[in-house]
């Protein structure tokens, strides 16, 4: 039986990765005319999609291997990922907060993740990955 710990972390880190979906989808414009600025060509934006489904798919598959097998290198590989986010964040804080709905959802978004980052460190979910996720 999974420990509620880390059922939350799954919960938490799955909702972080939808505010991240929406993030993208209410900032698609904004970002797609900084790709065009920096880089010139046609099919960059099919490019960009693809990577940023690349990229959320990877999300998913730590989120679910770490919560769901215990696997000890994708939770690494997630807080990895999650704390290197979290400090390129962290000089942003105050445009996001005169950012609008928009930066108000990206501090929504790193607060539950960083939340159930928290969870996967708590007891119950280090001794469950450490004894190799017993059903």
């Amino acid at each position: 039986m999974r420990p509620r710990s880390i059922v939350l972390f799954e919960a938490l880190s799955l909702a972080a990765v939808g505010l991240g979906v929406l993030v993208l989808a209410m900032s698609w414009d904004a970002l797609m005319a900084s790709v065009y600025r920096s880089i010139r060509g046609a099919g960059i934006e099919p490019a960009m999609m693809i990577l940023c489904a690349l990229y959320v798919g990877l999300l998913i598959l730590l989120i679910l291997l770490t919560s769901r097998r215990g696997n000890a290198v994708a939770k690494w590989l997630f807080t990895a990922i999650v704390v290197a986010g979290a400090v390129f964040t962290v000089p942003a804080v105050p445009a996001m907060l005169r950012g609008g709905i928009v930066g108000g959802t990206q501090l929504l978004q790193l607060a539950v993740q960083l939340a159930g980052l928290w969870f996967l460190f708590a007891p119950p979910s280090r001794a469950w990955v450490r004894a190799g996720a017993p059903a």
